[in-house]
């Protein structure tokens, strides 16, 4: 099988160690992530769990490159009806009365509408793959959003992947310090099991048992140490080292 799309998507380390950690599989996280990209929630005010985080990250990624962003190329040739579509989005959005999910799936008509029209420049095919056998499918609301903003589906998925640090996140739990980073915040909400099968049962090796078990007292004997870089620090070389010892 080939990929659909030629650039290599780049897992990081600190990602693979923190699926790891939980037992989590790369491919059902980055598949629950790109779930929760939606046009209507990247205008829609108020809080829905999981597409908030997703997409609202999403945004701020694409803000933060604003100085190097064009108008999208895959529009250029039907732009009045792509902004009747948006319009019409932002209305069902910013609506104060009905439901979240019902006027997501109502959006989904001026969605499917873009989609149709649209030159896929940046989103050749509805399926990217991580390697030969692992597949991701590409919603059509995830698809619009890359050719929106001129982005491919590898620039989110590595975003998403770059910001998730558990030694941070732990680091700064120990610290009574707010977290900021809504992909972390989804990233330890799939870990909880949100939008996973809760039928499947976990085994644990007397190896992760023992981790788990050193892992609670690290944070005990780092309760000290209130510099969050120092702990931090301490944390990922842990982590690294757990993450070493299962996969060499």
């Amino acid at each position: 099988m080939k990929r659909a799309n030629p650039k290599l998507i780049i897992i990081p380390l600190e990602f693979k160690v923190a699926c790891a950690i939980y037992k989590l599989d790369i491919q059902e996280v980055l598949q629950i992530f790109i779930n929760h990209v939606t046009l209507y929630d990247s205008i829609c005010p108020f809080y829905n769990e999981g597409f908030s985080e997703a997409t609202r990250a999403i945004s701020l990624y694409v803000l933060s490159k604003k100085g190097k962003t064009r108008e999208s190329k895959a529009l250029l040739h039907c732009s009045d009806l792509a902004v009747d579509c948006l319009k019409g989005v932002v209305a069902l959005a910013k609506k104060k009365t009905g439901k979240c999910p019902v006027k997501r799936k109502k959006s989904l008509f001026y969605v499917n509408s873009i989609f149709k029209i649209m030159k896929r420049t940046y989103v050749p095919s509805d399926t990217i793959y991580l390697d030969e056998n692992t597949p991701l499918l590409l919603t059509k609301d995830f698809s619009v959003l890359c050719e929106l903003h001129n982005r491919y589906p590898k620039d989110y998925l590595e975003h998403f992947m770059g910001m998730v640090s558990l030694a941070d996140f732990h680091a700064r739990l120990g610290l009574n310090i707010p977290q900021t980073n809504l992909l972390m915040v989804l990233f330890m909400k799939i870990a909880n099991g949100f939008d996973r099968d809760s039928s499947e049962i976990l085994h644990l090796t007397d190896m992760e048992l023992d981790f788990y078990e050193r892992m609670e007292e690290l944070r005990l004997e780092i309760y000290n140490i209130r510099d969050l870089a120092e702990r931090t620090a301490i944390l990922k070389d842990f982590y690294l080292s757990h993450y070493q010892q299962i996969n060499f």
